[in-house]
């Protein structure tokens, strides 16, 4: 926290002079006692106001707590507005712009929201907002168990786009093979893993999000062939991550599977890599005679 010490300083101070500004907390890292911040960690600011369009559309306010470099507005996963920022000396600062009647919204849910579950530090407080949060109670997270439908739907989508990558291959069509490959196969792919470490070690297994400390969650094993699973851009490289990420998929879908109870479906599986393996000759052919493609 001393590196953001300053800025921290000119937020409090900002929430002094502008009326608009409701409350300020500190969440993310800087506010946890898990995993808590390092050296290269971000400040995560939540901003309760009057007129959100005033913190996203102005730079007014962001003069007042420093001198930047970077900013950009990103649209969070629960449907807010954050502004990211560059600062001096790389200091890199995520401003959620909440309005203030998302306030009641967060009292009226009855639980403490999951974004301020690992805690949180109030900087600017007027409305009591600090108080109120710290008397929700706390509801464990707990992991939904897949329906088979669910997971069906998962697997099939995983080996659909084997074939589709593949096909994007032999194509030429590097770029979009590999955002498949190492980007939305991989999502897939980190779905199963979660799944895997939950029913192995309950629904109630921190798993964090988006991957988040995967080596301290994940089965020893699973994180040992990851460095398979992603490629460098070039064509055969791109092959073999795709073929190394078919296999550990197929390993921890078929354990989930017996877990869960639920038949693994084999069909897709068959089908899909058998074409992947037919066509990868192909592939590995076409690099032998055109090695620059």
């Amino acid at each position: 926290m001393d590196r953001y010490k300053n800025i921290i300083q000119k937020i409090i101070l900002l929430g002094k002079n502008n009326d608009d500004l409701q409350a300020a907390l500190v969440i993310g890292s800087q506010a946890r006692d898990d995993h808590p911040a390092d050296d290269n960690s971000d400040l995560d600011i939540i901003m309760i106001v009057d007129h959100p369009d005033s913190f996203i559309q102005s730079d007014e306010w962001l003069k007042q707590i420093g001198n930047f470099y970077i900013s950009f507005i990103e649209n969070t996963i629960d449907g807010g507005v954050e502004r990211r920022i560059l600062f001096d000396h790389a200091l890199d600062v995520d401003f959620v712009i909440l309005p203030k009647d998302n306030l009641n919204n967060i009292v009226e849910s009855g639980v403490t929201p999951h974004i301020l579950s690992r805690g949180f530090r109030v900087l600017v407080d007027k409305i009591g907002i600090g108080q109120s949060i710290k008397q929700l109670p706390q509801v464990p997270q707990v992991f939904p168990v897949l329906s088979e439908t669910e997971f069906n739907n998962i697997v099939h989508d995983f080996w659909y786009h084997t074939v589709w990558t593949a096909k994007k291959l032999m194509r030429g069509e590097l770029w979009t093979a590999k955002a498949c490959v190492d980007n939305y196969m991989k999502w897939k792919l980190l779905t199963l893993i979660e799944i895997h470490a939950h029913l192995k070690n309950g629904p109630d297994y921190d798993t964090w999000h988006g991957g988040r400390f995967l080596e301290e969650w994940a089965a020893d094993w699973i994180v040992g062939k990851l460095s398979d699973c992603f490629s460098r851009y070039e064509k055969n490289d791109m092959l073999e991550a795709l073929l190394a990420t078919m296999d550990l998929f197929r390993t921890i879908a078929i354990e989930a599977a017996e877990d869960l109870h639920y038949p693994y479906p084999e069909m897709a599986d068959t089908y899909a890599a058998g074409w992947v393996l037919e066509h990868a000759e192909k592939i590995r052919g076409e690099i032998t005679r055109n090695p620059n493609k």
